[in-house]
């Protein structure tokens, strides 16, 4: 039976333009509202809120509750290993910054062609098998951002896995550019268990177009947006848990209930969302999930705030206003931060790029981010 896992790579801050400004507060009442409602699955990673959510998540969690009364997922962050002395020193740095001493499920970050030369010249997969065999890592995996072919050949190479963690949401799903049915049909193939990654799309799926938004209330009015993208994910077969993070206790709640009673998607409401996730698709005019991953120290040079500048970008384009408009007041607030960079600042060095999930040729978007809101300054 699929259960719901609390994702901590977008918690609640105390101030929206300080990722470190967690409020500790209001993810103990996040966690609480998970323990106490039978969620016991959390999710974190080294660079979520710049190591912040790691200490978070020992806060609210491991000092609070038994350690058999929980299950926590890690990542060894593959984008910062240099050499082999990184790794245990991540792996031992995430245990002692979460307090525990060992990992229910531990995996390689972002496995992909970018990471692939890291992975394979300093033998990452090698390691995590050892940690599983001295019982630091009880189940091992990836999480995964590429094409089939090199999932296909990571899974034939590395039998030991026991998990992949993918991105799955219906506005993915039937996508060419990310192949996710594909990719989801190959890790069933090798009988893997599956942890699902952004079945929101980082909100996307809850902020829908109103077009899209009338079609789902027509077929059912008490659903909320979310609860569709959840149940889609957790529809499918072989996957364990399905993970999404919350801006407060509220829609924690709201996420326990969708799963308290888990309801499949039957065929209609499958060919309703393939209905929904066009329209959708067609309003958006930068698929990016605010995973802020390209905001890392040391990506750009120049310290861009690119997923705000897009998250701006996506507004203005869909509320369709022009020259200084609320979202282009925004943009030039932003950029007169003299710790940020405005995005005709971007060298073109493709870092960010390399970096990012969703593929987005992001110095070629930023030029667009310029010409909307510098141009006409």
């Amino acid at each position: 039976m699929v259960k719901y896992g609390l994702g901590l790579m977008r918690l609640p801050l105390l101030d929206e333009n300080d990722q470190t400004s967690v409020d500790i507060d209001e993810v103990q009442r996040m966690v609480d509202e998970c323990m106490e409602n039978g969620v016991n699955f959390f999710d974190t990673a080294v660079p979520y809120h710049l190591g912040k959510s790691e200490e978070a998540l020992r806060k609210t969690l491991v000092d609070k509750y038994p350690r058999d009364s929980f299950l926590i997922s890690d990542k060894l962050p593959l984008f910062n290993i240099q050499k082999e002395e990184d790794m245990e020193y991540y792996f031992n740095t995430s245990l002692e910054k979460l307090g525990i001493d060992y990992f229910d499920y531990y995996m390689l970050h972002n496995v992909s062609n970018w990471t692939k030369t890291i992975y394979r010249n300093i033998d990452c997969f090698s390691f995590i098998k050892q940690k599983k065999q001295e019982g630091l890592a009880k189940k091992i995996g990836i999480s995964f951002h590429d094409k089939p072919k090199l999932l296909r050949k990571t899974l034939e190479e590395n039998p030991e896995l026991d998990f992949v963690l993918l991105q799955i949401n219906y506005l993915d799903w039937d996508s060419q550019s990310f192949k996710v049915n594909e990719l989801y049909d190959i890790v069933v193939e090798y009988g893997l268990e599956i942890l699902v990654m952004e079945p929101l799309k980082g909100g996307t799926i809850i902020n829908i177009p109103d077009e899209a938004e009338q079609l789902l209330k027509n077929y059912n009015p008490k659903d909320s947006t979310a609860k569709w993208g959840l149940r889609f994910s957790g529809s499918l077969d072989n996957v364990s848990y399905v993970l999404s993070g919350a801006k407060n206790h509220n829609q924690t709640r709201e996420n326990i209930e969708t799963f308290r009673n888990f309801k499949p998607l039957n065929l209609n409401e499958v060919e309703l969302l393939r209905k929904t996730a066009k329209i959708i698709n067609d309003s958006i005019a930068i698929p990016c999930t605010e995973c802020r991953y390209c905001m890392e120290d040391g990506i750009c040079p120049h310290n861009i705030p690119i997923s705000e500048y897009f998250s701006l970008y996506n507004d203005a384009k869909r509320v369709g206003f022009k020259d200084f408009s609320t979202q282009q007041v925004m943009y030039r607030t932003i950029g007169l931060n003299p710790d940020y960079g405005l995005a005709s600042d971007c060298e073109e060095c493709g870092k960010c790029s390399k970096i990012c999930p969703q593929k987005l040729k992001i110095p070629k978007l930023l030029k667009q981010v310029y010409e909307e809101f510098e141009t006409t300054m």
